[in-house]
């Protein structure tokens, strides 16, 4: 082989592995977008589990009107797993009038998600990828 040859064998492999690189990043930041999506769904479903514990008027089964009964156990109280897929699930805040969810994942512990919940509205959610959001 000449020397122009294995010049562009080696160039040749250089962009490959370039390639591959940029391709195993972009995976990766795909993979984590999706796994935040995939937290901020499941916020929003414990905030409508909640919502319906609120409204009902069960002295043992219910809320009646608070969201308060869910500050210890809040997650048992629902039937709702705290584990799911890596990810932890915990409700964080409880008074009368408003609740606070929040989701930390296990794989990356930067990420997190943090949804509230005003009356029986969603008021907003809030995503952190700095790990600001944890659950303690």
């Amino acid at each position: 082989m000449g020397q122009q040859q294995l010049l562009l064998l080696v160039f040749g492999v250089l962009i490959v592995a370039v390639a591959i690189l940029a391709g195993m990043n972009a995976f990766e930041e795909g993979f984590r977008k999706m796994l935040v999506d995939r937290m901020v769904d499941r916020n929003l479903a414990i905030a409508t589990h909640a919502v319906v514990w609120k409204t009902t008027r069960d002295p043992y089964n219910g809320g009646n009107a608070k969201y308060s009964g869910l500050t210890t156990n809040g997650m048992g109280r629902l039937a709702l797993e705290s584990d799911v897929a890596n990810v932890t699930y915990a409700i964080t805040g409880a008074t009368d009038d408003e609740l606070e969810i929040t989701a930390q994942s296990q794989e990356f512990p930067d990420l997190g998600v943090r949804t509230y919940v005003h009356g029986y509205d969603v008021d907003s959610t809030v995503v952190r990828f700095d790990g600001s959001i944890s659950i303690n």
